[in-house]
């Protein structure tokens, strides 16, 4: 058996390749731990490798920083900073297909499921009985499935209905696929997810590596953002995580000073080495540096910092938000003075610190959300577990009493409690909140930012390289 190269953002050079019956390996940038070509694959050391191509992949743009540019500057969380145009695209709202970011990701999120895909063919097939001891192969196939159903979530919130590749293409025609619905996306997310459960893993020291604590949260995160949320999954899956040995971090700044990675309240975080290390992220990233002459990305809004001095926030606040005297910058800004200017703080050690995708609090929010949106009584239930989150800052119980201010309770405590983790527009989607919270920003002057946000801007467009190649896409 072969592996299989392909890449959907290499469609022309496949295209010539079909018609002229050659053999190319189209990859323009190999992953560090990636194999490459014409290799045949017969052993467990190579299901290993090819595994190791699937978590060495997700060291792209998306996973490193896209993810916090759509999570955090789509919403109000964070302005774009820096001077990247397709950030402050995104950051405006009038992001089109041409958006250097919104390439990027799809094609980077491909590449991820091609990765997957490669998996999930070749490996049922390796005939190694040393793969099977400690049923190692269905945990490699488990982890495979269980990230092409984390890319495809991704996908379908950010775009909608996608096509979905369930194998490597062999043809133009299976390369040119239409758009699935969203409905059948979500539904191919939940068929991953769940034949990845019974066979990942209980748990790991890295966190980094993909078990059961993870695909449960996936699957409650799954159940509450599709079109039609099932609040008892929702919960079903919340406490299936919340029961798999997690415990939260008595104290919140410690989950960011980057002395205490993969810690008992982390149940998926991105592992991160330094720069120019094979992990690395980059030294980029919206850290406390100042003085290097450029502004850098994601700078945190004023309607965020307000959201938190007007909660009394300040533990989370000051582990969120630091201020320092930028006035021998020689950039300036449309939201702030230099003299006292916002950076984020969750990422101390620049290009080391680990990010987290998914903790503990999260889903114990996401619990809560679940147990308010069963019941008008389900307040009651679901405050216990706000004011949990809330205890740990110092903060005193919610003061809502009913489902609907339990409801925006939620919202602002999931705001506050994961700024700049990449949620926060996830979070307005699900809602339907995103039109109305967007179109009410003001600067720190109290003048509106004007997004005029309609529901034709709340996602992505398709990005205009795969609607040359596609013509079933539109």
């Amino acid at each position: 058996m072969k592996l299989k190269i392909y890449s959907l953002v290499a469609a022309a050079a496949l295209t010539i390749t079909l018609q002229s019956g050659c053999k190319k390996d189209f990859l323009d940038k190999q992953p560090f731990n990636q194999v490459t070509g014409d290799v045949a694959f017969t052993t467990a050391a190579g299901a290993e490798k090819l595994m190791a191509g699937v978590y060495g992949g997700m060291y792209n743009d998306y996973h490193i920083w896209d993810y916090m540019i759509n999570g955090d500057v789509t919403a109000d969380n964070a302005y774009a900073g820096g001077d990247n145009p397709a950030n402050i695209q995104i950051d405006l709202f009038t992001t089109n297909s041409t958006n250097g970011n919104v390439g990027r990701d799809w094609s980077g999120l491909y590449a991820n499921i091609k990765n997957a895909n490669e998996v999930l063919e070749n490996v049922p097939n390796i005939q190694d009985p040393t793969l099977d001891a400690n049923s190692r192969r269905n945990q490699i196939l488990g982890e495979a499935s269980a990230l092409r159903a984390y890319f495809y979530f991704h996908l379908v919130r950010l775009w909608g209905g996608v096509p979905l590749v369930l194998k490597s293409p062999t043809s133009l025609e299976e390369m040119q696929k239409p758009r699935s619905t969203v409905d059948e996306v979500y539904a191919q997310i939940i068929k991953d997810l769940e034949s990845a459960l019974p066979n990942v893993r209980a748990t790991a020291a890295n966190k980094g590596i993909i078990t059961k604590g993870i695909v449960n949260a996936l699957l409650a995160k799954v159940y509450a953002s599709k079109p039609n949320p099932d609040w008892a999954k929702v919960q079903q899956y919340a406490d299936a995580t919340i029961s798999g040995g997690y415990s939260l971090m008595g104290s919140f700044d410690q989950l960011f000073d980057g002395n205490h990675k993969n810690n008992s309240e982390a149940i998926w975080e991105m592992q991160y080495d330094g720069w120019g290390g094979p992990n690395g992220r980059g030294n980029w990233m919206p850290s406390v540096i100042v003085g290097t002459g450029w502004k850098r990305f994601c700078t945190p809004t004023n309607d965020l910092v307000a959201a938190y001095d007007a909660e009394g926030d300040v533990i989370r606040k000051n582990a969120s938000v630091t201020f320092n005297n930028a006035s021998s910058e020689g950039w300036s800004d449309d939201y702030w003075t230099k003299s006292s200017y916002p950076y984020i703080n969750k990422y101390r050690k620049d290009d080391v610190s680990d990010s987290y995708f998914i903790r503990l609090a999260d889903i114990i929010l996401l619990k809560a959300e679940a147990l308010n949106e069963q019941s008008a009584s389900g307040w009651s239930t679901a405050k216990p577990l706000v004011d949990q989150i809330r205890g740990r800052v110092n903060l005193g119980g919610t003061p809502a009493t009913d489902q609907a201010s339990m409801r925006l309770a939620i919202e602002k405590e999931r705001r506050l409690e994961l700024a700049f983790e990449g949620h926060r527009w996830f979070d307005l989607l699900r809602t339907n909140r995103a039109v109305a919270v967007m179109n009410a920003q003001k600067d720190g002057k109290g003048n509106s930012l004007n997004y005029n946000v309609t529901s034709a801007k709340l996602l992505f467009p398709i990005p205009q390289a795969e609607l040359d190649r596609n013509p079933n896409i539109r």
